[in-house]
């Protein structure tokens, strides 16, 4: 199981935390695309690319619709060319990268031809490309200037949830990414989707990296869920859960009984947020995956955490992290608080890495 982690988009942070992150034995370093609620990914990935020496540098995740595809793609080939062969472009339909605007998700068709032309002009440097009513090939003229860097070459990981999503990954993807993976009879629905994919394309990847965003947290011997110290390191990406299913990212139906009363509360509570319902998505993602809003600590319960997260002692966490490996699950993203993320990784690092 390779592990890697959530990078904050602020650029003093970029320097410094992956460069953190590779001492301590994380293979990947992931930077998110979210431009209402963060800095800007490109340029926090060029300055973690000259800061660092071998952990790969991933987009988590690019946003579809936010550029045009040939955009994205200079962009993440002008990376690799500071960080030859270190780069991943994970690219998505927007969950914070287009909700709080108040948009949905990206079309499916919509996300479908922006996925195709990607990935044609990662494998080749070119592609036939629709905009404005017009269909053209495009093509980058000076790739042996230096300019950018496509050699390597560059994998395109897509994320995705939803089990047609997931197909498009099996189907143009060299990787997936996904999110809440934290018992391996998740990963078979994922694999099984992902698998769908390939047949459709007649494709049969000897490798096929599959990613999940979650958080890992160890207790320490006789330390209960609900301890302050547990809360912190993990409230940030168990808000993040209920953020994403109040916003119709999820179905509250897929929760499970212990869960639904305190969702039911943050229903509640969102209920009364002081913005108006048609501009609540400008105060429901406040905090994502960063800090836990003072008044939504209260939902950072043993039973939300527990749902969340792997967590348990650390021979728990390490057989559950050989279960799902065992599953088809490849790596492990965490998102730690932004606030303890030192602490967070370096526990990860000591109590589960080095002992893999």
């Amino acid at each position: 199981m390779e592990f890697g982690t959530l990078i904050f988009t602020k650029p003093e942070r970029a320097i410094t935390d992956p460069k953190l992150a590779e001492s301590l034995g994380y293979t990947h370093a992931w930077i998110p695309d979210s431009h209402m609620i963060w800095g800007d990914v490109w340029a926090c990935m060029a300055l973690a690319a000259v800061n660092t020496k071998s952990i790969k540098l991933a987009t988590g995740v690019a946003i579809s619709t936010n550029r045009i595809p040939p955009v994205t793609v200079e962009a993440i080939g002008t990376i690799n060319q500071l960080a030859p062969g270190r780069v991943i472009l994970g690219f998505g339909t927007g969950h914070t990268g287009r909700r709080v605007m108040g948009l949905p998700p990206v079309k499916q068709s919509v996300f479908r031809e922006e996925v195709r032309v990607i990935r044609d002009l990662l494998k080749t440097g070119e592609a036939m490309y629709s905009t404005e009513g017009v269909t053209r090939k495009i093509k980058f003229l000076h790739l042996d200037r230096g300019f950018i860097n496509l050699e390597g070459p560059i994998p395109f990981y897509v994320a995705a949830n939803g089990p047609k999503t997931l197909g498009l990954a099996g189907e143009f993807g060299d990787g997936a990414v996904t999110t809440g993976v934290t018992h391996p009879d998740r990963m078979a629905d994922v694999v099984k989707s992902i698998q769908a994919g390939f047949a459709r394309a007649g494709r049969k990847p000897v490798n096929f990296p599959i990613v999940s965003l979650t958080h890992v947290c160890v207790l320490k011997p006789g330390e209960g869920l609900d301890s302050p110290r547990v809360k912190m390191m993990t409230g940030p990406w168990v808000m993040a859960n209920l953020h994403a299913i109040a916003a119709g990212y999820a179905r509250p139906e897929s929760l499970p009984p212990d869960i639904r009363p305190v969702y039911q509360g943050y229903v509640d509570y969102v209920a009364r947020m002081k913005t108006p319902r048609d501009q609540r998505y400008l105060e429901l993602h406040l905090g994502h995956c960063t800090y836990v809003e003072p008044a939504e600590w209260k939902f950072i319960t043993p039973e939300t955490i527990r749902f969340s997260t792997v967590i348990g002692s650390r021979e728990e966490v390490l057989e559950r992290v050989k279960a799902l490996e065992r599953a088809g699950l490849s790596q492990i993203m965490l998102n730690p608080p932004m606030d303890g993320f030192t602490d967070s990784i370096e526990e990860v690092s000591r109590e589960v890495i080095e002992r893999l």
